[in-house]
């Protein structure tokens, strides 16, 4: 049960409690906590409140200093307050307020005013009256807290606060400003509005605060520039409402917050908008659920959609772009990207191919939001590949398949049937059709070229194929024939058709034809398309060689004549680098004086134990490009040994002639081959003379005059071999860098014996020398010869007459008994091989 009893009065000091029994009934009563104390500020009497906010008992307090009961941080406030009372009796001081520590050691704040009594009867002492004031004393912390903490939001807020009354200036300014603005808060007060915003957007803001002025319910949002402290403009977005009516706050409050990132970004963003606007490229982007989002206008007119009325926010019916992602795709960004190829439909029906390139956005949550795409029209990378791809396979001049598609065309007849397959190739070459090319110009014999592929179109079998193997050469394709005869038929149906002439300008032109026939082998699986070309091609060279306008079926003979044709090849590619090529030299003397000038290099090989003539490889290392290697060791052999030679007493002027072949020269590097050697063999390059036949110039002039402007440059020499045997020979030499023209033996042959030919030759050597060019004869076989030659004024010459070509090592031992200036003994048999 709980105890009901009153507490006990504690009894005042004195008679009081017994005189005035309901005074001490108002005492006890008391909120306030009182305590008496004597002159020494001991603890005298404390009523029932002060044990209840103390926890502490008469008894425990009684005889105590007062000031024991106060916090150490407050002692010299309350020693002051009860040293005024005790000892200066004053008592109107304001109230201290101090803490008090209580029994169980907690504190609690107070109130503490004094009254001095001591002249009292009954009190006889200091009144303290002590109101604890802890509820009220958190509330007024509380309150500092949430105002330091309001203060502290404010100042690290990224937002700004200010305050504008009526007449919009600026009465308030937050502290965040200066982070903003540059600009110190106390800077902007008093500002009025319009000396802070610039236009356009301060004509913008002074309507607003006209609207929320006229309507205080209103709030209104815009977007303002100002000029930062450091010179750049910042832009903010401004939330504007009315507070005038409010006492606490009273004027218009705008909330700034610094948006200047986002209009850059707006900007950039609208940029790419306008590029995307113009571009002719498809853009699209939609929601994860094909919601619209954007289209740009080629979009929408590719869509059949008026650009002006692009239904956005709408589910977009095109083609699902999630669903254009492949099985893998590679990520950057947070983001997966992948690009297909895909045919769309335009508005009118019209199938377009399109490279897309597709993005998958996705939020921070790594979910997809949206898709983006772009779509480039490939319908002219498609053309051209298709274009390029034709050009790859077929004939420019005559639309015919070339010899890459003709190859691939053998290979697949071969996977179709299968080794043996009865098919049969004809290779076919207009007879003397350089002739008609040189002598009624290229174009002429391009169109020619053109009428010839359509007649032979017209008499093949429709499943055969006519290809253009190059220059001339025409090959047809034909599977399916039984024998050989068969083949034959249709190169006699070709030849014949021939016979009728070829209207080309409306000049008929009579063309033959030469035809070389192979036919695939079934003892042969693993023969290839190349092996059966060049077995027809080899067959048409018998039939060239038969007279012309014939037909040669490739037989064992010619295959006997390929085997070993085959490993002359084999062996000559190790020609040049094991030893094997030898360089015999014929003297070059001058004719008027009879003086060795130089020697021509001429390459012999040793094969099989014999020594071979150029006559009979030469060709082969031509059409196998072996030549370029073998022409660099000829090059090299021939430049070493002139160097030994030129260190010889009184020879060092002494030249040597090296051919060159039209391989040679077509090679890209050749000029810097022939820098490289005399480089290394120390020759001086005015003593090296390359050799270039006529035939070279006729076939690539521009590339031989490129060329030979480089080597002129060098100081080399540059010679026209077998001169008089072309057709326009002369329009060349008049702008080519050309030092020597060497007139062909076969030129030569009549002079001496022929009148009119002897004054032929006189007027190409006036020709010549009128041209600034030296002039040597080759194929000097009679001293009749030499001597016409030399009185028609010829400075230069060669042949058996003066010397036959000779090994280094003879060359040497004549050299050395030769005096530089004496005369090159000649007179030798002329050669009857």
């Amino acid at each position: 049960m709980t105890d009901t009893t009153p507490a006990p009065l504690h009894p005042i000091p004195g008679d009081l409690s017994s005189d005035d029994p309901r005074l001490m009934m108002l005492l006890d009563a008391s909120v306030d906590a009182l305590m008496v104390m004597d002159d020494s500020a001991r603890v005298v009497w404390i009523s029932p409140s002060t044990e209840q906010m103390l926890g502490r008992t008469l008894a425990d307090l009684r005889g105590s200093n007062a000031l024991d009961l106060v916090h150490p941080d407050d002692l010299q406030e309350a020693a002051v307050l009860l040293g005024r009372m005790v000892d200066d009796g004053v008592d109107d001081d304001p109230p201290a307020i101090v803490r008090l520590i209580t029994g169980d050691g907690s504190e609690v704040w107070a109130e503490i005013k004094g009254s001095d009594l001591r002249d009292v009867p009954g009190i006889d002492g200091v009144v303290l009256s002590a109101r604890d004031i802890s509820y009220r004393f958190a509330l007024e912390e509380a309150l500092q807290q949430s105002q330091r903490r309001f203060e502290a939001l404010i100042h690290n807020s990224n937002d700004a606060i200010v305050l504008l009354d009526a007449d919009l200036q600026l009465t308030y300014v937050g502290p965040s400003i200066e982070r903003l603005t540059g600009f110190p808060p106390r800077a902007m007060v008093g500002l009025d509005v319009s000396d802070v915003v610039l236009e356009p957007g301060r004509t913008d803001l002074l309507e607003a605060l006209d609207l929320v002025t006229t309507d205080p319910d209103r709030v209104e949002s815009l977007r303002v520039r100002t000029r930062h402290r450091d010179g750049s403009d910042r832009w903010f977005g401004v939330r504007v409402s009315n507070k005038l009516g409010d006492p606490a706050i009273s004027g218009i409050i705008a909330n700034l917050r610094d948006v200047t990132d986002v209009v850059a970004a707006e900007a950039e963003a609208a940029r790419l908008t306008e590029i995307f606007d113009l571009t002719d490229d498809l853009v699209v982007v939609v929601d994860g659920d094909q919601t619209l989002r954007y289209m740009n206008p080629a979009c929408a007119r590719f869509s059949g959609i008026d650009p002006a009325h692009i239904p956005l926010g709408r589910t977009w019916d095109g083609p699902r772009l999630a669903d254009t992602q492949p099985g893998s795709c590679p990520l950057g960004n947070g983001e997966r990207r992948w690009t297909v190829e895909s045919t769309l439909t335009r508005h009118d029906g019209v199938e377009v191919p399109f490279s897309v390139q597709v993005i998958a956005h996705q939020d921070p949550d790594g979910r997809t939001s949206r898709y983006s795409a772009v779509a480039h029209d490939i319908s002219e990378s498609k053309d051209l590949a298709a274009s390029l791809e034709r050009q790859a396979r077929h004939d420019p001049l005559t639309g015919l398949p070339n010899r890459s598609m003709l190859e691939d065309r053998m290979r697949q007849l071969r996977d179709c049937c299968g080794p043996g397959c009865p098919v049969a190739l004809l290779f076919i070459d207009l007879d003397n059709f350089k002739v008609i090319n040189d002598s009624l110009g290229h174009d002429f014999g391009d169109r020619l070229l053109q009428a010839v592929a359509q007649r032979l179109r017209s008499v093949v079998r429709p499943g055969d194929t006519v290809a253009r193997f190059g220059g001339d050469e025409f090959v047809i394709l034909c599977d399916g024939l039984t024998g050989v005869e068969a083949a034959e038929n249709v190169a006699r149906r070709i030849t014949e058709s021939m016979l009728d002439p070829i209207v080309v300008d409306r000049s008929p032109v009579h063309v033959s034809v030469s035809i070389g026939i192979a036919e695939e082998r079934g003892d042969l699986p693993d023969a290839d398309p190349i092996a059966l070309i060049r077995d027809a091609d080899t067959a048409m060279y018998r039939a060239k060689a038969d007279g012309r306008g014939r037909v040669a079926v490739f037989d064992d003979e010619l295959r006997t004549r390929a085997v070993e044709r085959q490993q002359i090849e084999s062996a000559l590619r190790q020609a040049p680098f094991d030893g094997s090529l030898v360089l015999h030299y014929q003297p070059q003397v001058d004719l008027l004086s009879g003086r060795l000038l130089g020697v021509e290099a001429l390459v012999r090989w040793r094969h099989d134990g014999q020594l071979l003539g150029p006559g009979e490889f030469i060709g082969i290392a031509e059409e196998t490009d072996l030549i370029v290697p073998l022409g660099a060791a000829v090059l090299e052999t021939a430049c070493r040994d002139l160097a030994a030679w030129q260190r010889m007493a009184g020879w060092e002027h002494l030249g040597v002639s090296v051919n060159v072949s039209v391989r040679q020269l077509q090679q890209p590097g050749f000029v810097d081959l022939v820098d490289d050697v005399l480089r290394r063999t120390g020759l001086t390059p005015g003593t090296l003379t390359l050799e270039i036949t006529e035939s070279v110039l006729l076939d690539d002039a521009a590339l031989a005059e490129l060329h030979m402007d480089h080597l002129k440059s060098m100081g080399v020499v540059v010679a026209i071999d077998d001169f008089g045997t072309g057709y326009s020979s002369l329009t060349y030499l008049a702008r080519l860098p050309v030092g020597i023209v060497k007139l062909d033996r076969a030129f030569l042959e009549p002079v001496g014996s022929d009148l009119d030919r002897s004054d032929l030759v006189a007027g190409i050597l006036d020709l010549v020398t009128t041209m600034g060019m030296d002039c040597m004869a080759e194929g000097i076989e009679s001293e009749d010869q030499y001597l016409l030659l030399a009185g028609l004024g010829c400075g230069m010459g060669q042949g058996y007459h003066i010397a036959r070509p000779m090994p280094a090592e003879d060359f040497v031992a004549r050299l050395g008994l030769l005096d530089p200036h004496d005369s090159w003994p000649r007179g030798a048999v002329p050669a009857t091989t």
